[in-house]
């Protein structure tokens, strides 16, 4: 062998051996880059406020939500761990890029593992909330028995369980974790094995969007039926079928609008790891596509809260505690005068009920106005 062949292996071997790596989409696309972080860091503070506000609610208020209350907080810590944690490292890895992560593999695996894991309990635990609220509907008779609260607690622990092992394969080379340099973070690998990445396509974004849309559309079918049944008592009224139908709309609204979401959010991510087997679609694709999965965990609080009036009054209520409270002295100093004011009036108010009647009304409302 001559030399200048050895050294041409050698030059070889460095090359295989060095990773190049990628510069921080900030430096790449300065455009592209401002506008992934905008929308992040608004959905990561949607996120986290909006989850966290059904934690607490959920928690501390009674009376709200006892239809199926264990799996809404389910779902909304699994939203949070994706806004709270995996969503702050993404807008990480598109300003600080893939030598970020160089020296802190363990980090990168725990954010993979567990944005993934919760993703996937984000699912079942929605699928939980739909086939709670199809048994509620459809067959109440039965309701009672499958979902005592010692039974829902532990439907929500087995959600964690089994989304943890259906990510556990990315561990033990049935996958795996890595930076994305199209998706710009950390995150499960799907290029290393496509029968896992069908899988997860299938199986875990397919399977409970179909489940979801079976108890959806059974919900549906249920509601037209018993409200047209209603409005068929009325026989004079030539609009009872159109009246029907719009009630129907009506009560179905916020399931429609929860299945939508999902819909919009993860089939785009479903097929385009399905179907870009080659990894060869763009980096725009790929890291928009990956977005609109991550506000998922956002758009299931706001849903929530705009939808359900019960729950944005005791929120207010909440709050309005938590305003009093934090101001205490000045209500204890305020209710003292309230009192004392209260008790001048009702003296000046007996004397002069009993000598002045006509000054009655006067002193009453004078008391009125100053309280």
């Amino acid at each position: 062998m001559t030399l200048s062949k050895a050294m041409e292996d050698s030059m070889c071997d460095d090359k295989d051996i060095t990773h190049v790596h990628t510069r921080p989409l900030l430096e790449t696309d300065l455009h592209m880059a401002m506008i992934y972080i905008v929308i992040m860091a608004v959905a990561l503070l949607i996120g986290v406020c909006g989850n966290a506000m059904i934690l607490v609610v959920s928690t501390c208020v009674r009376g709200i939500n006892k239809i199926g209350k264990e799996f809404i907080i389910n779902l909304a810590l699994a939203d949070l761990c994706v806004t709270a944690v995996a969503d702050p490292m993404c807008i990480v890895g598109v300003v600080k890029g893939e030598m970020f992560f160089d020296d802190k593999f363990i980090l990168c695996q725990v954010i993979a593992s567990m944005c993934l894991t919760a993703c996937f309990c984000a699912f079942m635990s929605l699928t939980m909330v739909t086939m709670n609220r199809y048994i509620y509907l459809c067959h109440n008779e039965i309701y009672d028995k499958l979902y005592k609260r010692s039974s829902c607690i532990i439907m929500c622990c087995l959600c964690w369980i089994i989304a943890f092992f259906c990510e556990f394969p990315n561990f033990i080379g049935w996958g795996g974790h890595y930076f994305d340099i199209k998706n710009h973070q950390c995150i499960w690998d799907r290029t290393a094995s496509y029968s896992y990445t069908l899988f997860v396509a299938g199986a875990l974004i397919g399977g409970p969007l179909l489940l979801m849309g079976i108890c959806y559309f059974l919900i549906f079918k249920k509601i037209w039926e018993t409200k047209r049944d209603v409005y068929m008592l009325e026989k004079d009224n030539p609009k009872r079928g159109q009246l029907a139908w719009n009630e129907t709309v009506k009560a179905s609204r916020t399931l429609f609008v929860i299945f939508v979401v999902f819909v919009v959010c993860w089939t785009p991510y479903a097929v385009l790891i399905a179907f870009d087997v080659e990894n060869t679609l763009s980096v725009e694709v790929h890291l928009f596509v990956t977005l609109l999965a991550h506000l998922h965990s956002s758009c299931n609080c706001v849903i929530y809260i705009v939808f359900n009036r019960k729950f944005r009054t005791k929120l207010a209520k909440l709050l309005g505690c938590w305003r009093r409270d934090g101001s205490t002295g000045k209500t204890d100093s305020t209710s003292k005068t309230k009192t004392e004011v209260h008790q001048i009036f009702s003296s000046v108010s007996e004397k002069v009920s009993s000598s002045e009647p006509v000054c009655k009304g006067f002193v009453s409302s004078n008391a009125r106005n100053t309280l």
